[in-house]
């Protein structure tokens, strides 16, 4: 039988309708934007070994590099404790603010899907440029703030990559918050504020990518104050929530156990494909029946809609 519980495509139809808050965490960019471990390795291993005293650690090092398994053959001649202990933190810092940007305004799905929705806020926790195609009557704000593409990859940086001489000023100089735990006073930055004076006005809450609120294996979450901040918005001023991602159900429960209401619905989709399931015109077709059959046309068309991605991707 099929789950209706996990596809309130009624909420999102109401949503995209209306002006509504979108908290977009990294499956947003995906897989446009996906900063792995490993690309940042390799560009590491074409660097060369570095003869090099044992440079000063970081979380962000700590995070992409110590985690990941060894090599493969390829890269085996490098034991995995040189690696760690002999790359410049600033080098990490650089690598992964490059990897994160795309030059000129991209016109991806998962931001030009924006254009067909009421103007609402976007709360975009990617450090990444996709966003800056996004139609302006939509407000974006940045709590995590972006990483500027001309800075990024200008050619002085390029020469500082290539001889590894890059000033400790050149990572701060990006201005952007890492995919680390958050400093426990970002809520008073001025996207926090703003965010606070117009959720008033805001119809629902659209929850779109895993990272946002994701709780790791130590019961961290990275996010803590920003999940914090929304979670307390939502028990005094109740909007419904509608979590967008292919695993909803851990971020569904703690949400809902947190603003102890029913109002929390998810929709079981990768935004990716969702994004162009609108686009392709299929979403407001099958929006024409749901009122006759419940949402449930929509979620077959969406199936197979995503079958069809997904086996165009494996030919290509």
């Amino acid at each position: 039988m099929l789950d209706k519980a996990m596809y309130d495509w009624s909420l999102f139809h109401f949503a995209i309708a209306h002006k509504s808050l979108y908290i977009l965490g990294a499956g947003a960019s995906l897989p446009e934007i996906n900063p792995s471990a490993d690309k940042i390795r390799k560009e590491i291993w074409h660097n060369g070994i570095f003869d090099a005293s044992r440079q000063p650690t970081s979380l962000l090092k700590e995070r992409l590099l110590p985690a990941l398994s060894p090599f493969t053959t390829l890269y085996s001649s490098i034991p995995q404790n040189e690696l760690d202990a002999h790359t410049p933190t600033n080098l990490i810092e650089i690598l992964f603010a490059q990897m994160i940007t795309v030059p000129g305004v991209r016109r991806v799905a998962q931001y030009e899907v924006f254009d067909h929705f009421a103007a609402s806020t976007l709360f975009n926790f990617n450090n990444d440029n996709l966003a800056d195609a996004v139609h302006h009557r939509h407000y974006c704000l940045y709590p995590h703030h972006r990483v500027p593409f001309g800075l990024a990859h200008s050619p002085i940086i390029n020469r500082a990559i290539q001889i590894l001489a890059i000033p400790d000023s050149i990572p701060e100089a990006f201005g952007y918050h890492r995919p680390l735990p958050e400093p426990s006073d970002i809520t008073s930055d001025k996207c926090y504020l703003t965010l606070q004076s117009n959720f008033e006005s805001m119809q629902s809450v659209i929850i779109i990518g895993s990272t946002f609120g994701y709780q790791s294996a130590t019961d961290s979450i990275d996010d803590t104050e920003s999940f914090e901040m929304i979670v307390d918005l939502l028990r005094w001023r109740p909007k419904r929530v509608l979590i967008v991602d292919p695993d909803p159900e851990r971020l569904y429960f703690r949400i809902q156990s947190a603003v102890r209401s029913n109002t929390v619905s998810i929709l079981r989709c990768k935004w990716n494909v969702l994004a162009n399931f609108i686009l392709s015109g299929a979403f407001a077709r099958a929006c024409k029946q749901m009122r006759h059959n419940d949402g449930q046309e929509i979620t077959s068309l969406y199936w197979k809609f995503e079958d069809v991605i997904h086996n165009e991707a494996s030919v290509a």
